[in-house]
């Protein structure tokens, strides 16, 4: 068996006969191919004035066409403080050179062949306005093919970490909008025409399901092209990708929103709680304000500081709020009950006998009723939040 394999992969008698004219003639054309092509040399066309309006020379080629064609996306990281999101994108990249073209009748119909990236000239895709570009690729393996009209197709798979202005008002039931734009650096858009394209495949909610990840879901993927002027000759185009993200509130809401209103309600029951001492009652009240400080502290390591206050914020706050307030009628009302009291008996009037049996029991009871009512209202209200957002 191995005498016959090696036989096999080194007797081109035994090749198919039709493989081995197949390769003869993709060696044929290789050769005749490159043997002027200059690989450091543009195919882009600049022979132009460029003080004229664009088109003005109707015997010149149109503008040079560069395409960015995305197969897939996955979203990696989201990074709120440092406002940055990270996705890996699987990206097709073609363009055309003149210079590779061929007749494909003689070459015995070979339409198209893989060669070494390094072996034609190619753009340099840059990553407009990111952070970090990692590119998976093996630097000395990587392939294009070229088709008898002088299309080039490369594959790219890389990860951009771009930057991400973040708008967390309504955190933890927000949505953010990313922008993933490249552009090719040098070439003025005089020179060079992009387009952009995602494949249609992905454009559904159950691929969305696959591009997000624990913490965030892909809500839409949207492609164009946007034109950025310097007013001078290098004004280029931008190939934009554009991805909406929404935050899944879960995890938020049951590590913070419910124990934030679990401790609300138990504290206010404690600082009301008829036979404690005072002392009590206070350290119970100031627990509670601790441990929403220490809530608030947490929630600003994960967002950026911005101008606004999220709703969370704004929630967590209201319950300390409400925690104060209590700490403040328990001090005010064994006051009040002190300096009331003695001038209420005086008067010995029905009135009177009414409102000293009100300022005493009845009235803790009513303000911890109170509370309780606002500290459920206030935890009703970010229910709503996320009924709405689901």
């Amino acid at each position: 068996m191995i005498g016959k394999s090696h036989l096999f992969y080194y007797d081109p008698q035994l090749y198919v006969p039709k493989y081995r004219d197949y390769l003869e003639a993709q060696g044929n054309l290789t050769r005749d191919l490159f043997k002027t092509y200059e690989k450091d040399v543009s195919p882009v066309y600049t022979w132009f004035d460029t003080t004229k309006p664009l088109g003005y020379d109707s015997d010149a080629p149109k503008r040079w066409n560069y395409t960015l064609f995305l197969y897939s996306l996955k979203l990696v990281e989201v990074n709120e403080p440092e406002e940055q999101v990270s996705v890996v994108l699987e990206l097709m990249e073609y363009w055309y050179d003149p210079r590779l073209s061929w007749n494909a009748s003689d070459y015995k119909n070979v339409t198209a062949i893989f060669t070494r990236q390094e072996k034609v000239w190619s753009p340099t895709l840059t990553p407009f306005g990111a952070n970090e570009l990692i590119d998976f690729r093996d630097q000395d393996f990587r392939l294009v093919c070229i088709d008898n009209l002088g299309q080039i197709y490369d594959y790219l798979s890389v990860r951009v970490s771009a930057n991400c202005r973040m708008n967390v008002a309504n955190f933890p039931f927000d949505t953010q909008t990313c922008q993933i734009r490249f552009s090719l650096p040098i070439f003025s858009y005089l020179e060079v025409q992009i387009f952009n394209e995602v494949y249609q495949g992905i454009q559904n909610v159950s691929s969305f399901e696959r591009m997000g990840n624990s913490e965030w879901e892909l809500i839409n993927l949207t492609n164009r092209v946007d034109f950025l002027s310097f007013n001078d000759r290098f004004d280029v185009e931008l190939s934009v990708f554009e991805i909406k993200i929404a935050r899944n509130p879960l995890y938020y809401f049951y590590m913070i929103v419910f124990p934030s209103f679990v401790i609300n309600s138990v504290s206010i029951v404690g600082v009301f709680l008829k036979g404690a001492d005072k002392m009590s009652k206070l350290n119970v009240g100031l627990t509670n304000i601790m441990t929403m400080t220490f809530i608030l502290g947490v929630m600003s390591d994960k967002i950026p500081r911005t101008g606004s206050i999220p709703l969370l914020g704004i929630y967590i706050i209201i319950n300390l709020l409400i925690m104060l307030f209590a700490i403040c009628v328990e001090m005010l009302v064994n006051k009040l009950r002190r300096w009331a009291t003695p001038r209420l008996r005086k008067r010995k009037s029905l009135f009177s006998a009414k409102l000293e049996t009100f300022i005493g029991t009845p009235l803790e009871y009513t303000c911890a009723v109170a509370l309780e009512l606002m500290t459920c209202a206030n935890f009703l209200i970010m229910i709503g939040f996320w009924i709405d957002d689901s």
